[in-house]
């Protein structure tokens, strides 16, 4: 940490502002996150370097749900904080709330101030668009993170594949998988619990890798009821079945087994790569691969992650607001984040200052080379993911364990989503 603290303040040198033309005085604003260990040296370093502009951090939410309940709840008692990461998922929602009660604040018009020269040389428009609600740029990415697949080098090479020939298939998965069960010793080859998750990120994972989308155009019920969904539910249940996999119902025992070098592959987060990393030591070799796309032409990924909203009102504060922003979004403070999360940078300039870095580290550019990849994380209208993923975790959980088939849950999804749709 006291090395990204050295870094990040040599960054913010370069981007320093004297006091702006905007401000006679320092700007003081309030900033709410969630806990991310690493946030705070990126604030001080602003805080020491920026003379116009002083973040005030405030003390962070146990989870981005709960952000996002006491943002809702600031609002209503006008105390909401200036600028506030919410997750992807999130950000249509409180977008709608905002705007209903005319505190929305679009950052378009900034951008554009920017000028277009600048918004293409920073920022992949698959990126924005994580952020973005209809045309309006509502939030600046700061995190992502695409999924990817966590490999053990060593059992897989042991299995006789190889992590630079990875399949590219999740039948050529499951095959490899089926090959490191029989390495014996309690060897695992797979462990993907798509249902066991508090949110269905591992199942948009696999509907839009399928090139669908969660709802149809008209947001009555599933978008996915079609051939291409059908396989996305044969693979869900084929890669435990096929491999004799344990479905858990949440993701820490296969963490745990992967990490004690039990399990050959799990799929998770980037932001994971420096912790494995530092739990595993020298037990094995972790490295990562690209999550395989069903239609490798039409299908995406969910970006998880989060984005920084502007909820100042005043004109100064959106002013000093937007250069806190760019600041956490520039090509070197991305660089810096990366290195110290594994998430994968959100700003374009951030691969060349990270080329040396990505040289030497190979397992922080796969989510990094999955960027055209990125989709936005669904969000379910009227706040309903809740609703609707209680009642498809059970399915899928089901369906892993060989209890029903992929038709059969293919009919329970479509009528469970349906009816939520129709009570929202």
């Amino acid at each position: 940490m006291r090395r990204l603290k050295a870094t990040l303040a040599a960054t913010a040198t370069l981007l320093s502002l004297a006091l702006p033309a905007w401000a006679d005085e320092p700007v003081t604003l309030t900033f709410y996150h969630p806990q991310l260990p690493w946030i705070g040296s990126v604030i001080e370093s602003f805080n020491a370097t920026h003379t116009g502009v002083v973040i005030e951090d405030q003390a962070p939410a146990e989870n981005y749900s709960a952000g996002d309940q006491n943002v809702i709840r600031g609002l209503m008692t006008n105390s909401a904080p200036d600028v506030y990461l919410a997750s992807y998922s999130g950000v249509p929602s409180l977008a709608s709330i905002l705007e209903d009660r005319g505190l929305d604040v679009s950052l378009s018009g900034f951008m554009e101030e920017e000028g277009e020269a600048w918004v293409e040389q920073n920022y992949a428009d698959a990126i924005l668009s994580l952020a973005r609600v209809g045309d309006e740029q509502y939030a600046m990415p700061f995190t992502a993170s695409l999924p990817i697949v966590y490999v053990n080098k060593e059992m897989i090479e042991a299995a006789g594949g190889s992590v630079d020939d990875f399949p590219t298939t999740w039948d050529g998965v499951i095959e490899l998988a089926q090959k490191v069960n029989q390495l014996g010793d309690g060897s695992i080859g797979l462990s993907f619990s798509v249902g066991g998750l508090s949110d269905d990120w591992f199942w948009q994972m696999l509907v839009m890798a399928s090139g669908n989308s969660m709802l149809n155009a008209e947001a009555t019920g599933i978008g996915f009821d079609n051939a291409a969904g059908m396989e996305a539910l044969r693979i869900t249940q084929d890669m435990a079945v096929k491999t004799d996999m344990t479905v858990y119902a949440t993701p820490t025992p296969a963490t745990q087994q992967f990490l004690a070098g039990k399990v050959g592959m799990v799929v998770e987060s980037p932001s994971e790569i420096v912790g494995y990393g530092k739990a595993i030591g020298d037990r094995f070799t972790m490295r990562t691969v690209k999550f395989p796309l069903i239609d490798a032409e039409n299908g995406g990924l969910p970006a998880g992650g989060a984005a920084l909203m502007m909820l100042a009102q005043d004109e100064k504060k959106q002013a000093a607001a937007w250069e806190f922003m760019k600041y956490m979004t520039s090509g070197e403070t991305q660089a810096n984040v990366s290195r110290a999360s594994g998430y994968m940078p959100t700003n374009k300039q951030t691969a060349e200052v990270l080329k040396d870095f990505y040289a030497e580290n190979p397992n922080f550019l796969t989510a990094f080379s999955e960027m055209d990849a990125a989709r936005p994380w669904f969000a379910y209208p009227d706040n309903t993911a809740d609703d609707v993923w209680k009642g498809v975790a059970p399915v899928l959980d089901q369906l892993q364990r060989g209890k029903i088939s992929p038709q059969e849950a293919m009919t329970m999804v479509r009528d469970h989503v349906t009816s939520v749709m129709a009570n929202k």
